[in-house]
């Protein structure tokens, strides 16, 4: 049995996706593929069980037997914390990853173990992504996230690989760049790649960001805002790729609105003006703050153009600050993200590569 270990320096890089993309991949060669988050800090309780819903849905997709609640061996919960802290944990947490690992492994080809948020996490209670690497003596992938204006970004992205390089030393099997905008390939790949290559890191691959695998659908933002539908129930699957405020006159929201495709406009139930507007451009679904009411004019608008109308009672600002905290940050759930992101890795990784180099 083969393991990898997908870990990240920092918080939301992807290790989700590729998890489940190279999940996918191996099962479509025939490997049978094992699954588990060892390290969890994000407890979902459903059945009278405290599980990890993001381990849950990559098992869901990948179509594995093991019960949810036994994917993720440690959770850490507050209880589990206030133990560790007061020095009163009996655990053998490690011991349990190590268990939960070799079970998995008896019955498939390779585990694919997902890391914690980011490489940092877990060492309050004694598992953290070092520990986890020597104790188990599994090969690490490091995905890493290409963020901010490109001279900056490439210092990131070298900064987190060597940070991770110096840590895991040999365990270390090499590195996955994700999220990079188009127009920054190039440099990426011309630039950053050979630099860390010559450095001793094998770059696995370089992922382009794509805004529509970061869009949220209208109906996680209606469950994270708790709103009233008034329009598009059954436009919940549909995409949103993009956030827009109208705050301001429509002379100056309307160019913005132009640019904008496929996006969630937020504004008062009282600015008409605004919502006639957003209406008569690419607009996924109108979010109306203050739990003040549109016209009929406008329901009626939105109606004949298959766009949903959210009420909630929050204000403008605080709606968008709710909705900017997940976006970009969800699941492949819908099976066009999964098949869109299915599609870039095999443009864009060396699956082959990466099979030889885990020995499979």
């Amino acid at each position: 049995m083969k393991s990898l270990y997908i870990m990240s320096v920092s918080t939301f890089s992807g290790k989700t996706a590729l998890s489940l993309g190279l999940g996918l991949r191996m099962q479509a060669a025939g490997l049978k593929v094992g699954y588990l988050k060892p390290v969890s800090t994000q407890p979902y309780f459903a059945g009278g069980r405290v599980l990890d819903e993001d381990a849950d849905f990559v098992r869901r997709s990948l179509g594995l037997e093991t019960p949810p609640w036994e994917l993720s061996p440690v959770i850490i919960t507050s209880e589990l914390l206030d133990e560790v802290m007061a020095g009163a944990m009996d655990r053998d947490l490690l011991g349990e990853v190590k268990k939960a690992v070799e079970t998995a492994g008896t019955e498939n080809d390779v585990v694919i173990l997902e890391g914690g948020a980011s490489m940092r996490e877990g060492y309050a209670v004694g598992v953290n992504t070092l520990s986890i690497v020597e104790g188990l003596k599994v090969s690490a992938l490091c995905v890493v996230s290409f963020q901010g204006e490109q001279v900056l970004a490439g210092m990131h992205v070298i900064d987190d690989v060597l940070t991770a390089q110096r840590r895991l030393g040999d365990a270390m099997l090499g590195v996955v760049i994700n999220g990079v905008p188009r127009e920054d390939m190039a440099y990426i790949r011309e630039k950053v790649v050979p630099f860390l290559e010559q450095a001793g890191v094998k770059v696995f691959g370089v992922l382009p960001h794509d805004p529509y695998l970061r869009a949220l659908s209208v109906g996680e933002i209606i469950d994270t805002l708790d709103g009233k539908v008034l329009t598009g129930s059954h436009l919940k699957e549909r995409l949103v790729e993009h956030m827009s405020v109208g705050a301001m006159s429509v002379e100056a929201a309307l160019p913005r609105f132009r640019r904008q495709l496929n996006k969630a406009v937020f504004t008062g139930g009282d600015r008409t003006d605004i919502q006639a507007a957003a209406l008569e451009t690419s607009t996924t679904v109108l979010v109306l703050t203050g739990n003040l009411h549109p016209t009929s004019t406008i329901i009626k608008r939105a109606e004949e153009l298959n766009v949903a109308i959210l009420l909630v009672p929050d204000n403008t600002l605080e709606a968008v600050e709710k909705v900017e905290s997940i976006f970009g940050r969800t699941s492949l759930g819908q099976p066009e993200k999964l098949s869109r992101f299915q599609a870039m890795l095999s443009e864009h990784l060396d699956y082959a590569g990466l099979m030889k180099a885990l020995g499979l």
